[in-house]
């Protein structure tokens, strides 16, 4: 019978522990196991990662209600930023985040990230680099075209 396989991702019990990913077989079988070495941003970006998005309903609601501490950032390139983004939206590409380009935002606020769609991964990206600097970070599901989709304003400057 094939099964697809489970992963279970191990912490290190120390720091010179390198973490690993453990393939179970088959879930019938849990004693067959292959034990490779994870790195751990793969690890992580792997375990959980459907909690860190935000939907676009949520988002919407937010935005209308005026919640505090809220800060939408397009990861796209400038010139199409320019050309439409989400309401209120700040622009970060990727490319330029670091600790002098965000030291004038707020550590507390939760910043929701997106760019063109799914398929794109400067959200990701800009994501990663954010939380690597302290940010309290999200990705907004499907980005700018399912936004738009759903029926959500944009700004066309």
């Amino acid at each position: 019978m094939l099964t697809a396989p489970v992963i279970d991702a191990t912490e290190p019990a120390t720091a010179a522990d390198p973490p690993e990913l453990h393939i179970v077989r088959s879930p019938v079988d849990s004693e067959a196991r292959t034990t490779i070495p994870a790195e751990p941003t793969a690890r992580i970006h792997w375990v959980g990662r459907f909690v860190d998005y935000r939907h676009p309903e949520d988002l919407f609601a937010d935005i209308v209600a005026g919640v505090s501490n809220l800060v939408i950032v397009d990861a796209r390139y400038r010139e199409t930023f320019h050309l439409e983004h989400l309401p209120g939206a700040i622009n970060l590409p990727w490319r330029e985040i670091d600790e002098s380009t965000t030291d004038h935002l707020s550590r507390d606020a939760e910043y929701v990230v997106y760019c063109w769609n799914a398929s794109c991964h400067a959200s990701t990206k800009t994501a990663n680099r954010l939380e690597s600097l302290g940010f309290k970070v999200k990705e907004l599901h499907g980005g700018l075209q399912v936004w738009k989709r759903q029926g959500y304003p944009t700004v066309r400057p």
